[in-house]
């Protein structure tokens, strides 16, 4: 299942299963969209924040139709990319 554009969908529930699904999908090189709802979002900005071998390429915020849900967060990420020493100069 794709999710408009670029990414293979997370998403994040009270649970936590969301992160080992991460880890599972940051093994390769392809972008991941990390979709989460209400109290969850902090949890999982928290989680993106702190781990360093994550990069966050784009992140939106938007207040969903059903009031009760809140706002949902969108994030795009990728595994961080170590540099190559090997430069020509």
């Amino acid at each position: 299942m794709e999710i408009r554009g670029k990414g293979k969908p997370v998403f994040c529930g009270k649970d936590g299963t969301w992160k080992d699904e991460l880890e599972k999908l940051l093994s390769t090189d392809d972008e991941i969209v990390v979709l989460a709802l209400a109290d969850v979002k902090y949890e999982v900005l928290a989680y993106l924040n702190k781990r360093k071998d994550i990069e966050i390429l784009k992140l939106e915020t938007r207040h969903m139709k059903k009031r009760d849900k809140g706002t949902g967060l969108k994030a795009t990420v990728r595994s961080r990319r170590k540099p190559d020493n090997r430069q020509k100069l």
